[in-house]
């Protein structure tokens, strides 16, 4: 990362080099995002990977959470797909009714995968059934068939991003009219990848499972029958799709299928290793970190190269585990000609070794003799010249305590005294006890997005109220009972908590009391930007504020202010 945090320029033209997601195809996102410092196809990869929790942020750059990434790894290429999916519709969709009700509309089982749909039939029934933002009047039933500009540019935008994604085609009709086709791992859409817990769930589901739920799901599926029967009597001829968009990191391979025993890959004897689509990601994770990735559409493949071997040693991979691994992994176990080469590769790696070492130096030679007599730092340095000594990194807190106490207080250049850090272990164990999740608040990470998405309460089915937010015993209660000023890191934990709960806030603003809806917080220099609910009047203003922007800040309990004789409904609000 630069001074400024940002990723440094060469860094940025790799990772764009490494994806082949057209940017053409992301005119909606770069319609609706600001940030233009970084490519979108990489801003993009950068956003999922940290709302799925496998990369994280320092103050040095991006991280792997290796732990996560392992369980990621784990699932099927059909669960990564649908959590991928999931996460693109909630965060780069544009929040106007019309376009939600297509993209819901796009996901149907009925718009089955590697079948052509016409995309003006599907607008039209939309308009007719009161879904696409427009109402028709009496004696305008001739122009029905034609969608509104605006909605036909967004859903045309909408599947180009698709098709950005892999996961399915843009073309055109003879006639010129725009169609779309699922490809054959077609993407579901699945509530739980969302961190949304069955728990949470429940008691939805047992409401909506009487008959008025029978009835509207069914009425459901003859709309979207009605939808597909109108698509069918669009003119049958041959299609000619757009060039299909190809991604890196987010195209999807076949589906798997869960075995007790990983299958394994074909080592070709010209050196190319060949996956089927049932090897695990565990098993295509640890192979690219010693063979070059060569192809990642519908069979994935590999090459075993001499500097693919010589990485995987220098990420700690010792090449004659590599051998191991590799026969252990192939089905049908390695070539002989390929062996051979891989242990001569072998043989010229590893007799001589470039590591970092922990350096003391000395200021003069009286210096260096008092440190090379010192009785209780004759196992920790080594003595290389008069005025230097090589520490051993795991002794190296233990020798600065020793040198403030002789008065020869180290500085430090260029490092810490914490030992190097060791190389990240690219073959981790194919098994995990824990089920990938998605972290909590993943909505507020990443750099693109609207923000964390709202979160659903358990339906009142008429019994006793709750009496407490979740976790409400762990935060002050003077934050609900006194209205106050506080501290500025204070004052930005309040309201952070406020959002966290999805409640307003009582603040001073311009002198009067008003209340507050925060809707998302961002850092550096800190902001809350929300809804403000001006005093005396019925309007609402969006605003962005600093902490520094209120003086006295109080949290609104909704279920006390329920409760209350002299409450209204105000203290509910809906987090958007």
């Amino acid at each position: 990362m630069t001074s400024k945090g940002v990723i440094h320029k060469k860094q940025l033209s790799r990772l764009a080099g490494l994806l082949s997601m057209p940017e053409d195809h992301l005119s909606l996102i770069q319609s609706s995002s600001g940030r233009q410092s970084y490519p979108l196809p990489v801003a993009i990869m950068i956003d999922l990977l940290s709302v799925l929790g496998l990369i994280a942020r320092d103050s040095s750059g991006y991280g792997l959470d290796r732990p996560l990434l392992q369980r990621w790894l784990a699932l099927t290429a059909q669960e990564m797909t649908d959590t991928l999916y999931t996460l693109v519709i909630s965060r780069y969709g544009a929040p106007l009714p019309e376009e939600q009700h297509f993209r819901q509309l796009l996901s149907a089982a009925e718009f089955r995968p590697d079948e052509w749909f016409a995309v003006a039939p599907v607008l039209s029934w939309m308009r007719q059934s009161g879904l696409a933002g427009e109402q028709l009047v009496p004696g305008a039933a001739e122009t029905a068939s034609a969608p509104a500009p605006a909605l036909n540019q967004a859903a045309l935008a909408w599947i180009r991003l698709l098709a950005a994604f892999g996961w399915c085609e843009l073309g055109s009709s003879a006639e010129g009219e725009a169609c779309f086709r699922w490809k054959t791992l077609k993407p579901q859409l699945t509530r739980y990848s969302l961190g949304i817990t069955p728990q949470n769930q429940a008691g939805a589901e047992e409401a909506d499972s009487g008959p008025e739920t029978t009835s509207r799901t069914q009425s459901t599926s003859a709309s979207n029958q009605a939808i597909l029967d109108s698509t069918s009597e669009a003119p049958d001829t041959v299609l000619s799709p757009q060039r299909p968009a190809e991604a890196e990191a987010a195209s999807s391979p076949l589906p798997q299928a869960p075995a007790s025993a990983a299958p394994g890959f074909i080592i070709q004897p010209d050196f190319e290793v060949l996956v089927p689509p049932e090897v695990p990601y565990t098993v295509r994770w640890t192979l690219a970190g010693c063979a070059e990735l060569l192809h990642h559409e519908d069979l994935w493949s590999f090459r075993l190269t001499r500097e693919r071997l010589e990485a995987a040693a220098d990420q700690g991979r010792a090449p004659g585990e590599v051998i191991s691994w590799l026969n252990a992994h192939a089905a049908g176990g390695l070539p002989e000609q390929v062996e051979l080469a891989l242990r001569q590769w072998a043989r010229a790696i590893g007799r001589t070794e470039l590591a970092e070492v922990l350096l003391l130096s000395c200021a003069g030679e009286q210096e260096g003799e008092d440190i090379a007599a010192h009785p209780r730092l004759q196992d920790i340095v080594t003595r290389i010249g008069p005025l230097h000594f090589i520490v051993r990194p795991e002794a190296a807190v233990q020798l600065r305590k020793e040198l403030a106490a002789a008065g020869l207080t180290p500085s430090v250049k260029d490092g810490d005294l914490n030992g190097p850090v060791p190389h990240p272990q690219l073959f981790e164990p194919s098994g995990s006890a824990q089920r990938y999740e998605l972290p909590a608040a993943a909505g507020e990470r990443g750099l693109l997005g609207t923000g964390p998405s709202p979160k659903l309460l358990p339906l009142d089915r008429g019994g006793p109220p709750m009496l407490e937010l979740p976790g409400e015993e762990a935060v002050p209660q003077m934050w609900f009972n006194q209205w106050r000023q506080y501290h500025i890191t204070t004052a930005q934990k309040v309201m952070e908590q406020a959002l966290s709960w999805g409640i307003k806030v009582r603040l001073s603003y311009g002198g009067k009391a008003a209340d507050f809806i925060p809707e998302r917080i961002s850092g550096r220099p800190w902001k809350v930007r929300g809804i403000l609910l001006l005093p005396g009047t019925e309007t609402a203003e969006e605003i962005e504020l600093a902490a520094e922007d209120w003086q006295e800040i109080q949290l609104l309990h909704p279920l006390k202010a329920r409760n209350s004789s002299s409450a209204g409904a105000g203290g509910y609000v809906m987090i958007r």
